[in-house]
């Protein structure tokens, strides 16, 4: 995954003079419906955090003949969460992190424009507002997730690959011929990502050993909704 991440950088910064870079901040909810810990009086808890924000930056590849872009993104998000164990000894608090660095290969599909003009942004086109600017995406990704627990002064560190895809729906609006602005909105799925750090000592909770969580491994999904902001830079 480092290399990878390492390559992707290399090639935004080599092409950023002769494209469109987007920096993009997004709003995300998630469930991880086996990352639970049901050791608590007041019920299960959830150990992955609700929601976060994500960043990211991408690199615009239009198609010569039809209106599909490919913007492979390096994305960034962390979550932090807090839950009270019911242990032996009594009530602790757990600390729970999580560090996420993602490659994402975003394509937008402009459906109702697939073989209009494909010089974007959409400020300079004639047509329909949505028409021009209206598109699906889809998504494949790979994260590098590293998780941590920290217990009373125990801390435990784990980290996975998990492969995830997502589709929404997003709108090109052109602010200028070098400025777009793009709301957009969707639904990540995450294959089944393995928390070993959650088996730690640091989640002992028990004189038998049992740390209370459902499993160490889960699905993740998340609903997302946020804002591109896309800079065309071979523009005079």
């Amino acid at each position: 995954m480092k290399y990878i991440t390492t390559l992707t950088f290399a090639i935004l910064l080599n092409s950023a003079a002769f494209g469109q870079l987007g920096v993009s901040a997004t709003y995300r909810a998630n469930d991880a419906p086996d990352w639970q810990y049901a050791g608590a009086a007041q019920g299960p808890q959830g150990l992955l955090s609700e929601s976060h924000f994500g960043f990211g930056v991408d690199y615009w590849l239009p198609m010569k003949a039809y209106r599909i872009d490919f913007l492979p993104e390096i994305n960034f998000q962390r979550t932090s969460n807090a839950i009270e164990l019911a242990d032996f000894t009594g009530q602790a608090e757990v600390q729970l992190s999580n560090t996420w660095l993602s490659l994402f290969l975003n394509a937008n599909i402009y459906f109702l424009d697939l073989e209009g003009d494909c010089d974007c942004p959409t400020f300079s086109k004639s047509g329909g507002f949505l028409q021009k600017g209206l598109f699906l995406q889809a998504s494949p990704g790979a994260s590098w997730i590293q998780s941590k627990v920290e217990n009373e002064g125990i801390a435990a560190d784990s980290d996975d690959i998990a492969f995830s895809a997502a589709v929404g729906l997003g709108l090109d609006i052109g602010l200028s011929d070098i400025l777009t602005l793009t709301p957009l909105a969707g639904y990540r799925y995450y294959l089944p990502t393995r928390w070993e750090s959650l088996g730690s000592e640091a989640f002992i909770t028990s004189p038998s050993g049992d740390a209370g969580i459902r499993s160490e491994e889960s699905s993740i999904r998340q609903f997302y909704a946020g804002l591109r902001l896309g800079l065309r830079l071979d523009q005079r």
